[in-house]
């Protein structure tokens, strides 16, 4: 467990930010899961003088994506915040420096990220008590079903504001021991793959990955991802989480999610809006994948 320091200046500025940002009648692009051109609408201000922003679709949109997304194991919800990440755990917890419990992540690729330039992503994660999971993901734009999938994958659907895809992920866990010599380099990274992670690697993609880059695989990282539980029961959210991923240059991504059935998802979507508004926090303009932040990562590297 641990604690993220306190900056009491910049907490202060956070929070008369959050203020003016909640209070601008903001443009917010609102997708649409019917395959429309995404276009701009502006914040509504309903009575009382406070805006609604639309930031993951219109009721309408949630609405079909609820009924036709059913194939999906889940759907998450999620946004990047505007830092310091002290002050927005204290702001959606209500708690004075709230307690955060800590992970390790790490991509598995060639020098060049060809996997992830293919659409691939594989993840080793440490996780409670010293066990270890491995993740091979491929990433698809829209919810139409894919015909041909591993068995087991799991597939979630991803919206944050402005975009929606799902992720296909093949995940299992995978020995201390062997995952340790991975991470150490004195064991291949390709050795940890099962025969239908390899299979998902190399044909999942948007691009086609051959074994001579799997053979290539390397460690990168780790991430560190520090995590904050958010109790929002009161709002209809089974859980959120409020999680800063550190990359090792330093470099830092703000992230709240929710999870919920696909079925769930108009609910889920008001009352993590709701959630977003009543707590004083800023969310950031756009969206960046943790996978984009590793090009930069590799990028600051060779600079370097």
């Amino acid at each position: 467990m641990s604690m993220i320091p306190s900056d009491n200046a910049r907490t202060a500025v956070y929070r008369r930010r959050a203020r003016v940002v909640i209070c601008r009648g903001l443009r917010v692009c609102a997708y649409s899961a019917l395959g429309r051109r995404c276009r701009h609408r502006p914040a509504v201000c309903p009575v009382g003088g406070r805006y609604e922003m639309r930031r993951f679709g219109s009721p309408e949109a949630l609405a079909w994506l609820g009924t036709n997304g059913v194939h999906a194991n889940s759907v998450e919800l999620k946004t990047l915040l505007v830092p310091p990440a002290e002050a927005a755990a204290e702001a959606l917890t209500g708690r004075c420096a709230p307690t955060w419990s800590v992970r390790r992540m790490y991509l598995l690729d060639t020098v060049d990220l060809d996997l992830v330039r293919a659409g691939v992503e594989i993840r080793l994660r440490r996780r409670a008590r010293g066990r270890y999971d491995l993740a091979v993901s491929a990433r698809r734009s829209g919810i139409a079903r894919e015909r041909i999938i591993p068995r087991n994958v799991r597939v979630e659907l991803d919206i944050v504001p402005g975009a929606l895809w799902q992720d296909i992920e093949d995940r299992c866990e995978v020995g201390s021991a062997a995952a340790a010599e991975v991470i150490a380099g004195s064991a291949a990274s390709q050795e940890l793959l099962s025969a239908t992670q390899r299979s998902w690697a190399c044909c999942g993609g948007n691009e086609a990955v051959d074994d001579a880059q799997l053979r290539e695989l390397r460690v990168h990282g780790p991430l560190v991802v520090h995590r904050v539980k958010v109790n929002a029961q009161r709002l209809g959210l089974r859980r959120a989480d409020l999680e800063l991923y550190r990359y090792p240059s330093g470099r830092e991504l703000l992230e709240l999610s929710t999870r919920c059935w696909p079925q769930d998802v108009l609910q889920t979507a008001t009352a993590f809006e709701q959630l977003l508004d009543e707590r004083d926090v800023v969310v950031a303009p756009g969206h960046r994948t943790k996978a984009s932040v590793w090009q930069d990562e590799i990028g600051i590297g060779r600079a370097s």
